[in-house]
């Protein structure tokens, strides 16, 4: 490469005549740095940014090191060789089929579900670890992950507290040992024998000046002198019971050797005025290098920040910006019922027949859902709203709308709790309301299906059970679905395709606000309507940071509430003791809960109880309970008005956007609620950003305000609690990432662009067919077929 010949030259020069030059130079250390900084290891780039204030002697020491490194990397630019391009259609062809694979490789590729090539070649790496090693061990700084190259001296057995085996090895001039825990060190002696040469990854520590490294990784010949990449390999069955080393090392080789052979002749999709609007690489050139890194610097792989990634990285949005737009444009193709009535007068109706006054805002947004349900074309409308700003009524409005002009509505929500409270809610407005959820008898669902299907009951509130093949309706005019990051697109769907020849109206809710900018990036198929208003007579709930230290003021605040007559939640985030994750679990600490106030009622709700002993339990809670051990469970839509106190244990464990749903299931009436946040004590020493982060809930009870700052700090995947890979259908971008949140914009006003142009992607049948390829199943993209 021409950079590190040049880099070359200039040592050599600085180091003739016993570096006189090198006396005379200035800045030599920040010259290297930048024509070095994407070809050398980053522990190597440091010394280069601090080279010119070092003696002569370690300057002379470093450029010497340098230019051993320099001389054995490879030299050589890595040159694609110039294929002629294979249909993409082909790229989507079964991975089984490959002759490349053996067999165990093909085991362990379709048990991760890459099922065509194109997916293993867009099945990218998670991270990157250097494992080039450095020339010497004086180039190994503190605190450091590196690969040596050394040569075992002695071994030595220790009678000591914390380690029993240390290895003492060298570079040929500097030492450094390796340190064991083992009770056995027969290991230890049979692995590093005296002679032998071994490369060995680990964190350098120091002590007293001596380097060391504890229980470092021994590196075969296939994992050691270039940048590897990192893959996700949890997978189920029996390619489990291979240790994930060996799956990571198997499944690099697999994807390593597919993108050798097949990247040459992968034609590019994207179009040509996109790639070179942003000076992007080739797309065959990106996928090699993402998965068999050239001369790259790993700090700068793992941010994502290399031009490789950055392509890939667009790409990934572009498609799905693509995708949401063709979406919206088919939907407003489909013919609707059309709900005709005065939204205003409505409203009014509305009104009076309710015990509160609506707030401004839920007026202004139900007459939003009802001026689009007016329309012939389906209304598409993401509801959000903070925890309490009373987004149920204004689907209760929406709902009685679409029932008085002869219409059905579904209601689907995530579990079967809130089905139940909803059912409950939208039978007090004197609509026949039916329930339909997995833990019914099979008798009561097969009599509520049919009074579904025959037109008899006019709403259905259910869970999944709502999409089942044998639900249909007689004349659905409307779809609510409540939370709707909990279910993915193609639920979503098949629920709006039981309309019967035309397509419902569409209103779907979220208790979790992100900012609209990014709403409309995210969810660009729906319109937005914002909640932004709480109903009077809400009490702001405090909410009060507390050490573990600080626990009795907690048991105070417990058995002043219960005297009130009030109900307190107390919230874990594990169900059982784990092995791995020092948390208390909530049935560990239900019993300690009950041995604390053994006059009183606690009881116990996590996931794993079955939907009949969930609803058991509530009601429990509800008519007689005075203190409920839960875990998350309760996180949505439970309302019970007498809660004034919410307890969450190991905070720092939970998102803020999380911390802020469950601090919304008290405060729900007139009575003074708190939440407290409870915390380790050493969280104070050791993490001071958690507390930091924590603190938000604090200052603010603006759900907006405290996603705005979970998604800085967290990014809104922890924000949306969802998997961003499997709900957006992302190959590697991560909106996370601020750079990859620009790129989500940029790429919508692209997408916006092209599809202006060209509406039907006449001209780019490989883009058409990445499309349809990647989302056209989920979102049944017809206009682009």
């Amino acid at each position: 490469m021409e950079r590190r010949q040049e880099a070359l030259e200039l040592i050599e020069k600085l180091l003739e005549r016993d570096a006189l030059r090198l006396r005379r130079s200035f800045g030599v250390g920040l010259l290297l740095y930048n024509k070095l900084r994407d070809l050398l290891p980053s522990s190597v780039l440091e010394n280069l940014r601090s080279f010119d204030g070092m003696s002569l002697e370690k300057r002379k020491a470093i450029l010497v090191e340098l230019k051993k490194l320099l001389s054995a990397q490879r030299s050589k630019v890595r040159r694609i060789p110039q294929v002629e391009k294979r249909p993409l259609r082909s790229f989507f062809t079964d991975i089984g089929k490959l002759n490349l694979l053996d067999d165990k490789e093909k085991k362990l590729i379709k048990s991760l579900g890459i099922n065509t090539v194109i997916d293993a070649l867009f099945y990218f790496p998670l991270r990157y670890e250097d494992r080039r090693p450095l020339p010497s061990v004086k180039l190994a700084k503190v605190g450091d992950k590196v690969v040596l190259k050394l040569r075992v001296r002695e071994v030595r057995i220790l009678k000591d507290d914390r380690y029993t085996a240390e290895v003492v090895c060298t570079d040929g001039t500097e030492y450094i040992s390796l340190l064991f825990k083992y009770k056995k060190t027969d290991f230890v002696r049979a692995v590093y024998r005296i002679g032998s040469e071994v490369f060995v990854l680990g964190k350098v520590k120091s002590f007293q000046g001596k380097k060391y490294i504890v229980h470092p990784q021994l590196l075969s010949e296939e994992e050691r002198g270039s940048v590897l990449p990192i893959y996700y390999v949890r997978t189920k069955g029996e390619v489990m019971k291979i240790s994930s080393r060996t799956r990571q090392n198997r499944l690099r080789v697999a994807l390593q050797k597919i993108a050798r052979r097949l990247t040459p002749r992968l034609p590019d999709y994207m179009p040509r005025k996109v790639i070179e609007k942003y000076n992007f690489p080739p797309l065959d050139e990106s996928v090699l290098e993402v998965h068999t890194p050239y001369d790259t610097d790993v700090k700068e792989l793992n941010r994502f920040a290399d031009p490789y990634h950055r392509r890939l990285i667009y790409d990934d949005l572009f498609l799905f910006q693509l995708s949401l737009l063709l979406k919206r444009k088919e939907t407003e193709r489909e013919k609707a019922p059309k709900i005709t009535l005065s939204p205003e007068k409505f409203i009014a109706k509305f009104e009076r027949s309710l015990p509160f006054p609506l707030t401004n805002a839920q007026r202004r947004v139900l007459k939003e859902v009802l001026t689009d349900m007016n329309k012939q074309h389906p209304m598409n409308r993401l509801l959000q709203g903070d925890v309490g700003s009373g987004k149920t009524i204004v689907a209760i409005g929406a709902t009685l709308a679409a029932v008085e002009k002869g219409y059905q509505v579904a209601v689907m929500v995530p579990t079967e709790v809130l089905a139940r409270q909803h059912h409950e809610r939208f039978a007090n407005f004197g609509m026949k309301v039916e329930l339909l959820i997995g833990s019914l008898p099979q008798s009561q669902k097969k009599s509520a299906r049919m009074r579904v299907r025959e037109g008899e009951a006019k709403v259905v509130v259910g869970t999944h059970a709502l999409i089942q093949d044998e639900v249909a309706f007689e004349r659905l005019g409307l779809v609510i679905i409540d939370e709707q990051h909990r279910f993915g697109v193609l639920q979503r769907k098949v629920l709006l395709e039981k309309g019967g020849g035309y397509y419902p109206h569409c209103l779907v809710m979220s208790a979790t606000p992100i900012p609209r900018t990014l709403a409309l990036s995210l969810y660009g198929d729906l319109d937005i309507s914002i909640l932004d208003e709480m109903p009077p007579g809400r009490k702001e709930v405090k909410t009060i940071l507390l050490y573990e230290s600080e626990r009795e003021e907690l048991l105070k605040a417990v058995e002043e509430e219960v005297s009130r007559g009030n109900k307190i939640f107390v919230i874990y985030p594990l169900i059982e003791e784990s092995d791995k994750m020092e948390l208390r679990s909530a049935v560990e600490e239900h019993r300690k809960w009950k041995e604390l106030f053994p006059n009183l009622s606690v009881l116990l709700l996590h996931g794993r109880l079955n939907e009949r002993e969930k609803k058991k339990v509530m009601e429990r809670f509800r008519q007689e309970g005075d203190i409920l051990v839960s875990t998350t469970v309760i996180e949505v839509g439970v309302d019970i008005p007498q809660a004034t106190l919410m307890v969450v244990e190991e905070a720092h464990r939970f998102g803020l956007s999380q911390l802020h749903q469950l601090r919304g299931r008290v405060g729900r009436s007139d009575r003074p609620s708190r939440c407290y946040l409870v915390v380790p004590d050493h969280l104070k020493r050791k993490d001071a950003d958690a507390i930091k982060r924590l603190k938000v809930l604090l200052k603010t009870t603006d759900g907006f305000k405290v996603a705005e700052m979970d998604m800085k700090l967290r990014g809104p995947g922890e924000l949306l609690g969802i998997s961003q890979s499997g709900y957006f259908g992302f190959n590697v971008a991560n909106l996370a990432r601020s750079y990859d949140r620009e790129i989500l914009h940029r790429a919508r006003e692209d997408a916006l662009e092209l599809l202006e142009e060209d509406p039907q992607l006449a001209s780019y049948p490989d883009l058409k067919e990445m499309l349809m390829y990647r989302y056209g199943n989920r979102l049944d993209l017809s206009s682009v077929a």
